[in-house]
């Protein structure tokens, strides 16, 4: 896994975010996170960003 791959899959969490399918996005950022963690490390900032849309995909969840 390289940066272009870590781009694509955040891209790919985002747009399933915004089309409204939360549970799928949370689900992509939590294992895209998790990747990252191993391939570079607990505190790389993409498995910070990843964790990040986790929260952000559960808090839309709730309010919708």
């Amino acid at each position: 896994m390289d940066s272009t791959d870590v781009e694509r899959r955040m891209a790919e969490a985002a747009t399933t975010e915004e089309h409204g399918r939360y549970r799928e996005a949370a689900l992509l950022y939590a294992q895209l996170g998790k990747d990252v963690q191993a391939r570079y490390g607990r505190f790389d900032p993409r498995a910070l960003d990843a964790f990040e849309g986790v929260a952000r995909s559960i808090r839309k969840s709730a309010t919708t």
